[in-house]
């Protein structure tokens, strides 16, 4: 996989994020981030077990019922305090989008994806555009488009951070490079659509973060492994060009928010 260290994109790594649809920064947080990260997600996951929260879905596939298995945290810039809407607007994540989309940067949204030990169900095969980011009916307009839709139309981009080694065997996100640029597709993607020779894993030591763009497509597979895979997602997005965004997902607590403008 294409990787980066630094705090900003060289042109090299900005064109093979737009000629693959991905990008890997390993060891991006810091050891104190992941700590102090993985602490909070803790007492999270030991409030949940006494207290319903609309924001928190539990896993479906758990197999104890001793305790609650959390799947997926909503709107965690909100939901897990101030650390993390401080890591939605660092400088150096910005800068990297910045890098990717120029300096009109928005907020699309924020969530805590969890695949517990030995129970964290799969991801189906999908691209996220057709997944809350835009309408049925503007999904339907787009996807006649084909290679026309080009993924420079539509700027969204997410980043997600691992507090947890990520591997195949806990449920790493796998990628198809240059699969952003073949159109929009059905939602989930068919699996006869995926040749297994072009798929990527990115797999990831505690601390990495991973980029890739609304259209690429991916999946995770079920987490088999007695190693639990917390990532926490941020996609941001710039104006998009001939689509209609929108947020289906839900409360649009802060979609659409300005995080960096030009000038």
């Amino acid at each position: 996989m294409a990787t980066q260290t630094l705090a900003r994109l060289t042109p090299t790594q900005v064109d093979a994020f737009w000629r693959d649809g991905y990008l890997a920064l390993p060891n991006f947080l810091s050891d104190d981030d992941v700590a102090t990260l993985s602490a909070s997600m803790d007492a999270m996951d030991r409030w949940v077990q006494t207290h319903e929260h609309p924001d928190v879905q539990r896993e479906p596939n758990a197999l104890h019922t001793d305790r609650v298995a959390i799947r997926k945290i909503s709107h965690i810039h909100l939901n897990g305090g101030v650390i993390w809407d401080e890591l939605m607007r660092r400088d150096e994540v910005l800068d990297i989008m910045e890098d990717l989309m120029g300096p009109d940067i928005r907020f699309h949204h924020s969530k805590m994806m969890v695949k517990p030990p030995f129970e964290g169900s799969l991801k189906p095969w999908h691209q996220d555009l057709p997944e809350g980011f835009i309408t049925h009916e503007e999904a339907d307009r787009l996807r006649p488009w084909g290679t026309d839709l080009q993924p420079e139309q539509v700027p969204i981009i997410a980043i997600q951070y691992y507090l947890d080694d990520s591997t195949l065997e806990n449920g790493c996100i796998q990628v198809v490079p240059g699969s952003h640029r073949r159109g929009l597709f059905e939602d989930p993607l068919h699996e006869w659509r995926i040749d297994p020779s072009e798929t990527v894993a990115a797999e990831f030591e505690a601390g990495g973060a991973l980029l890739f763009h609304c259209l690429t497509w991916h999946y995770s597979a079920p987490n088999t492994s007695p190693n639990g895979r917390r990532g926490v997602v941020y996609e941001y997005m710039a104006p998009a060009t001939g689509v209609e965004l929108s947020y289906m997902g839900g409360r649009e607590l802060g979609w659409g928010m300005p995080l960096r403008s030009p000038g």
